[in-house]
């Protein structure tokens, strides 16, 4: 009786290291491409510092532009940065033209967020765009448009 039960305990012990192997395997098999999340983490990051609960907290001069990276508190990097991002204000009703705009990153990828909005390519950069309004302090209303885009294509594509 004692050989019949280990013949089963040795098959539950395969099914097991088998079940294991195979949950291992499906999840490091693929590359996780997380750049949709670093894009949108970047558009949020870009929204807290120029708004808060709605209201402006940036003033709208050539001083912003300047420091804006360092105000901020974004690390793009130093040569081909593998990010991208642009935020246009719009003066309330006119979005058409923008009223202050900054952009920083490799402007390259600007032409490849309206090809991925056209077709999804995979090693193209992967870009959000965000809008939302905002109040200054003299009451103008805007609507910022903030894109952005992350590349790092060799890291996430295949």
């Amino acid at each position: 009786m004692e050989k019949l039960v280990s013949v089963y305990w040795f098959a539950i012990l395969v099914l097991v290291a088998g079940g294991i192997f195979i949950m291992v395997y499906t999840f490091y098999h693929q590359p996780y491409d997380v750049r949709m999340v670093e894009a949108r983490i970047l558009s949020n990051n870009i929204a807290d510092c120029v708004s808060q609960e709605g209201s402006l907290v940036v003033n709208l001069d050539s001083n912003l532009k300047k420091d804006f990276l360092t105000n901020c508190h974004l690390l793009l990097g130093d040569q081909d940065p593998e990010y991208y991002f642009e935020v246009n204000f719009y003066e309330f009703p006119n979005t058409i033209n923008s009223v202050f705009e900054i952009i920083e990153g490799n402007k390259n990828y600007k032409a490849d967020c309206e090809v991925q909005k056209k077709q999804g390519y995979e090693n193209l950069p992967k870009c959000i765009e965000k809008r939302f309004y905002s109040v200054d302090n003299s009451g103008n209303q805007y609507l910022i448009k903030i894109l952005s885009a992350v590349g790092k294509v060799k890291e996430n594509a295949k």
